[in-house]
């Protein structure tokens, strides 16, 4: 399907629709510092305007930070954290599995960003902005003449919120030895959730994305039984919401949740993202799920794109292309953006090969 009439939007929605679009739709995401080494590669900026991402994903910024030393500061839960790359949780709020003292808190009155970080808006891919910045700029993104298709997502899902809360460590404690208190921790984190969904399905977009990442490069980090009777339920009201509103279910998660995809599209799931083919065999995904799953992903930022050679990400590409793209159910990006560390001609080879012609 070749329609030069259909907007940037109209072929991702076809794509997801199953239908097979070429030029394969792609987004192309990129840091601050990978962006400036490519401005120098290229001799200025002009290479940014070649890029037409099909799918604009922007993130609620929900999450105050106060400030009680040079990069400490507590969050919403009163945990307390380091700043850094990444931020280190240094003292869980929660540190016994008890809730007699504690309850979650509404995260409705900083969706206008109040107290939140200054988010870096260098770059291109995710950007972290207050609701009434997002709001914005979908607008601007409808009335525009060839608009992309909108992703919002507003942050942490249930599993990672949880965690940041009770302890990385101890909250893997208590799904073993306190399933009651961890059942009663995430019901009352869904219930925040499921009101922070009541806001943004009003917005003007097309997809909310739940970020959550349940794997580690060799599997469900909780287990996939485990991950089904504490997750799966809370999440299928999650996907619900959105779809309740006529929004498409979008889902990130790093890792290796390869055990635990029909699960996913057993409760609702419309497209996966991230698809990091170091931890799943991506093209098996195709193979098996092709025609009830949506991708978005799939080329390597922990071995192709840092230490392979530019012939080699542009055939990777090109496969990702002829092989996910077949049939639609596809939209080509790297599983991570391209980093500094990145070598600035494989930056370049990523980006010249998905914008080309297939």
């Amino acid at each position: 399907l070749h329609d030069p009439a259909m907007n940037l939007r109209q072929r991702v929605e076809a794509v997801f629709r199953f239908e097979e679009v070429r030029p394969t739709p792609y987004t192309v995401w990129y840091d601050g510092e990978a962006g400036k080494k490519l401005d120098r590669h290229y001799g200025g900026s002009a290479w940014r305007e070649g890029i037409r991402n099909h799918i604009q994903r922007v993130s609620v910024d929900w999450r105050p930070r106060r400030y009680t030393g040079p990069g400490v500061f507590t969050d919403v839960h009163g945990s307390v954290w380091q700043e850094g790359d990444p931020e280190h949780l240094v003292e869980p709020t929660l540190r016994e599995p008890s809730l007699a003292h504690f309850a979650v808190p509404s995260y409705l009155p900083y969706l206008d960003g109040t107290g939140r970080s200054t988010a870096s808006r260098e770059g291109s891919g995710r950007l972290q902005l207050s609701l009434h910045e997002v709001r914005e700029l979908l607008e601007r993104n409808r009335e525009s003449q060839d608009p992309a298709y909108t992703v919002v997502d507003y942050g942490y899902g249930l599993f990672e919120t949880a965690w940041m809360i009770r302890g990385f460590q101890e909250f893997f404690m208590d799904l073993l030895l306190e399933p009651l208190f961890a059942h009663a921790l995430l019901d009352q984190i869904l219930e925040r959730h499921l009101e922070i969904l009541g806001v943004l399905v009003g917005l003007p977009c097309e997809a909310i994305m739940v970020v959550d990442d349940y794997g580690d490069q060799r599997g469900v980090a909780v287990g996939p039984e485990t991950w089904r009777r504490f997750f799966k339920p809370r999440l299928q009201r999650l996907y619900e919401r959105i779809h309740s509103a006529g929004k498409t279910t979008f889902h990130h998660s790093c890792g290796n949740v390869y055990e635990i995809i029909p699960d996913l599209i057993e409760i609702g799931l419309d497209v996966l993202q991230s698809v990091q083919p170091e931890a799943m065999p991506v093209y098996e995904i195709k193979k098996h799920y092709g025609k009830s799953l949506c991708l978005w992903g799939g080329l390597g930022t922990q071995q192709l794109l840092p230490f392979g050679s530019p012939e080699q990400i542009r055939s990777e590409v090109r496969r990702l292309k002829a092989e996910l793209g077949r049939n639609g159910g596809y939209v080509l990006t790297s599983a991570k953006p391209i980093m500094r560390e990145v070598p600035v001609e494989n930056a370049a080879a990523l980006i010249e090969a998905s914008i080309a012609e297939d």
